[in-house]
C-alpha cells in the first residue's frame, strides 16, 4: 500500500514539473498600460491562457510576493481574463525578467538594469543614441527599470576622427595644445607669464573660452628645453631587431691594455704630525709624561678637504684593482713647506713614475714640476684654476678650468643662440684689469669682429656700470618683449651679491637669464631662490647630480669605508685617479697625448684638454652647463662647442 501511495505523489511531481517547465516557455507580452494607484505606478496586465503568476513575475522582473501583495492575493493562482497590477519596481525589488530568447536574427534583447542609460547603451554596443531610440519607439525618453531594450544588430556607431594641428615651434614661439583643465591664468602661471602679456600673444581668445585641442603660443625663451624635445616613435619588432643586429656589428671593441700595472706618487698637504698633535691628551704624573689619545678623533681644519680628496683617491684604487689593474701609490704629506718637499724628491729620484698628482700649492708645486719636466713625468694640478708654469712646462697637467676658460666658454654659449635676445654687460667701475674683463673681450669679438651682431636684427648689445646708473639705469635697458641675457663680469663678493639683491627686484617683471660663474654658489649669503629667480645659468667644471645611481652608489661605498661623508673633494679625487690610471693602462707614457681619445664615466667632472701653446702643457675646459630654472629645477647637460 505504501508504495501505491509513493508512486502515485512521484507522478503528481512529474506532472507539475512538466507543467511548470511549460509555463516557463510560453510568451509573455508584456504591456504598456498604465495606472497609478495610492501613488504607486503599476501596469496593467490582462492574465491569457496558460499563464502563470510565477510565469507574469519573471516577464516583469517583480517578485512574486509583491504582486500577491498588490494585488491583495492569498493564494498563488490566477484566472484567464483577470487584470493584474503589476508595479513599476525599483533596484531593491526588481528581479531578472525571464526572455525567451536573448538574441535573434535582427536584435538582441537587453533588460533594463539600474544605473542604464541611452549613454551606456550607446557606448556598450557601440551604436548612437538615435539608432537606439528608433529601435524602440514605445521606450520614450526614460529607461523603465526592468522593460526588454531592443539593440538592432548590424549597424556600427560612425566614429569622427578630429585632427587637431598646431603651427611647428619657431625660433621665437612654442606652441602649447590646450588640455584639460587648461585655463588662461593657469597657463600663464605655468610659464611665469603676466596674464595680460599673454593675452596679448593670444588675442584669438578674446571673448571666447578655451577649447581641448586648439592652441596658444608661448615665447620660447620662458620654455624649458625639455618641451621641444620629440617624443620617439614606437617601432615595429622586425625594425628594432635590424637596428639591434647592427649595433652588435658596429660594437666597439675595448682597447687591450697597454700597461698592467700603474705607479702613482700624491703630494698633498695632510699635515700628519698636527692631526696627531690636536689628537693628544698629555698629562704629566711627577716628572712623567703620560700621553692618551682622545677617544673621538678630531680632524686638524687645514688638512679636512685634502684628507677627504685622498679618501676619494683610495676609493678609486679599490675600484681599479678590482677590474685587474696593479696600483702603486705612494702617498707623502708636504704640509706646506719646501724645504720638506725638497727631502722628498731626493728619496724618490730613482722611483719609476708613470705620473703625479700634486702638490696643490705654488710654492711647493713649483718644486715638483721642475722635478716631473726634468724626467718627463706628466704632473697634474689638481685643485688650483691658476697655474704660471701651464705656458710653459708641456709635463703640467691643469685639472681645474681657468677664470679664462670659463669666460671663452660662457662666450661661445651666449653666442651660440643671439636671435631675441637683450644682451646686457653689467660691470663694476675701473674692471678692465680683471680676469673676467676677458668674458667682455670674447663677447665683443663674437659680436663685431666676427660679424655676429649685423647678422641678428632682433638682438641687442649694451653695457652699463651699475655703480654709475645703479638699478634704475638698468630697469630702463631691460626688454619686456624677449629674453635679457645680463652677464656679470665679476667674482667679487660684496659686488655680486650686491647685483643679484638688486636684479630679483626686476625679475617679477622681466624675462631674465644671468650668466655667472661657478664661484658663485660658494657665497653662502646667496639664498638658492634667488638663483632661480634670475634663472641663472653657470658654466662649470663639476657638477654633481645626487639623482644618479652611481653616485648613490659611491656615496654609500664611502660611508662604508671611511664612516664619513663624501665631499667635493672626495668626487674630484676619485674622478682625477680613475681617468689617469685608466690612461696609462691603454695608451702608456703616451697617454697625454691620448686624452681626446679617452671615454670614461666619472662622477662629477667632464675633462676635455687642450694644450695651452706649443710649449706649454693642458688644461680641462670641459664644463656642464647648468641652470637653476625659474620652475625651481636644476637642470643640467653637457654643452656640445664646435671646435675654433
Amino acid at each position: 500500500m505504501n508504495y501505491f501511495f509513493r508512486s502515485i505523489l512521484l507522478i503528481c511531481l512529474l506532472f507539475e514539473t512538466l507543467n511548470f517547465a511549460h509555463a516557463q516557455s510560453t510568451t509573455i507580452e508584456l504591456s504598456n498600460n498604465k495606472v497609478v494607484v495610492g501613488g504607486q505606478t503599476c501596469f496593467l496586465h490582462l492574465v491569457k491562457e496558460k499563464q502563470t503568476l510565477f510565469s507574469i513575475s519573471r516577464a516583469y522582473g517583480v517578485e512574486l510576493s509583491v504582486i500577491l501583495q498588490v494585488n491583495h492575493k492569498t493564494e498563488v493562482t490566477v484566472n484567464v481574463g483577470e487584470v493584474l497590477r503589476i508595479p513599476v519596481v525599483d533596484s531593491k525589488t526588481a528581479v531578472a525578467p525571464m526572455l525567451v530568447k536573448k538574441e535573434d536574427d535582427q536584435f538582441i534583447y537587453h533588460v533594463i538594469k539600474k544605473n542604464d542609460t541611452f549613454f551606456s547603451l550607446s557606448k556598450k554596443y557601440d551604436l548612437s543614441i538615435d539608432v537606439l531610440k528608433k529601435s524602440n519607439p514605445n521606450i520614450g525618453d526614460v529607461l523603465s527599470l526592468g522593460s526588454v531594450f531592443m539593440v538592432p544588430k548590424g549597424i556600427k556607431k560612425e566614429k569622427k576622427v578630429i585632427v587637431q594641428t598646431h603651427p611647428k615651434h619657431d625660433k621665437k614661439y612654442y606652441y602649447h595644445v590646450i588640455q584639460k583643465g587648461d585655463t588662461e591664468s593657469a597657463i600663464a602661471r605655468k610659464f611665469f607669464m603676466k596674464l595680460r602679456k599673454f593675452r596679448k600673444l593670444n588675442p584669438q581668445l578674446k571673448g571666447k573660452a578655451l577649447t581641448i585641442g586648439s592652441w596658444v603660443r608661448i615665447p620660447r625663451y620662458l620654455v624649458p628645453p625639455e618641451y621641444f624635445v620629440e617624443k620617439p616613435v614606437e617601432k615595429d619588432t622586425i625594425v628594432q631587431e635590424i637596428e639591434e643586429d647592427k649595433l652588435i656589428v658596429n660594437e666597439v671593441v675595448e682597447r687591450p691594455l697597454s700597461q698592467q700595472k700603474i705607479r702613482i706618487a700624491l703630494f698633498l698637504p695632510l699635515y700628519l704630525e698636527a692631526n696627531d698633535t690636536i689628537n693628544e691628551i698629555v698629562t704629566y704624573k711627577d716628572t712623567l709624561r703620560i700621553v692618551n689619545e682622545r677617544n673621538t678623533r678630531t680632524v686638524f681644519p687645514k688638512s679636512h678637504n685634502f684628507i677627504r680628496f685622498y679618501q676619494g683617491i683610495l676609493l678609486a684604487v679599490d675600484s681599479l684593482q678590482k677590474e685587474g689593474l696593479s696600483v702603486d701609490l705612494h702617498v707623502f704629506d708636504t704640509e706646506r713647506k719646501p724645504e720638506r718637499v725638497q727631502r722628498i724628491l731626493s728619496g724618490i729620484q730613482y722611483t719609476d713614475l708613470d705620473f703625479i698628482i700634486g702638490p696643490v700649492y705654488s710654492n711647493t708645486f713649483s718644486l715638483v714640476a721642475s722635478f716631473a719636466q726634468k724626467r718627463g713625468i706628466p704632473i697634474i694640478s689638481p685643485l688650483s684654476p691658476k697655474n704660471s708654469l701651464l705656458k710653459t712646462n708641456p709635463f703640467v697637467i691643469q685639472l681645474n678650468t681657468s677664470i679664462e676658460s670659463i669666460c671663452g666658454r660662457i662666450s661661445d654659449y651666449v653666442g651660440s643662440d643671439l636671435e631675441m635676445k637683450n644682451l646686457i654687460v653689467v660691470h663694476p667701475d675701473r674692471y678692465q684689469h680683471l680676469s673676467e674683463y676677458q668674458l667682455v673681450k670674447d663677447i665683443e669679438r663674437q659680436l663685431f669682429e666676427k660679424g655676429e651682431y649685423w647678422k641678428n636684427d632682433e638682438m641687442s648689445y649694451r653695457k652699463i656700470s651699475f655703480e654709475e646708473y645703479g638699478l634704475f639705469g638698468i630697469e630702463r635697458i631691460l626688454s619686456d618683449t624677449c629674453e635679457n641675457v645680463i652677464l656679470l663680469p665679476s667674482t667679487k663678493q660684496p659686488y655680486v651679491e650686491n647685483i643679484i639683491s638688486n636684479l630679483n627686484v626686476l625679475s617679477q617683471r622681466f624675462a631674465i637669464r644671468l650668466m655667472g660663474f661657478p664661484v658663485w654658489k660658494r657665497y653662502n649669503s646667496l639664498e638658492s631662490e634667488l638663483f632661480y629667480n634670475l634663472n641663472l645659468s653657470i658654466l662649470t667644471p663639476y657638477h654633481i647630480d645626487y639623482k644618479e645611481e652611481k653616485i648613490e652608489n659611491f656615496v654609500s661605498s664611502f660611508r662604508t669605508k671611511f664612516k664619513c661623508e663624501p665631499n667635493d673633494f672626495s668626487f674630484r679625487g676619485f674622478d682625477l685617479c680613475r681617468y689617469f690610471t685608466k690612461a696609462v693602462s691603454q695608451y702608456g707614457n703616451h697617454f697625454p697625448d691620448h686624452l681626446s681619445e679617452l671615454q670614461i664615466d666619472l662622477l662629477q667632472s667632464h675633462f676635455d684638454f687642450k694644450r695651452v701653446n706649443a710649449f706649454g702643457g693642458l688644461e680641462n675646459q670641459g664644463v656642464h652647463f647648468v641652470n637653476y630654472s625659474r620652475d625651481f629645477k636644476i637642470r643640467h647637460h653637457v654643452p656640445n662647442f664646435e671646435s675654433k
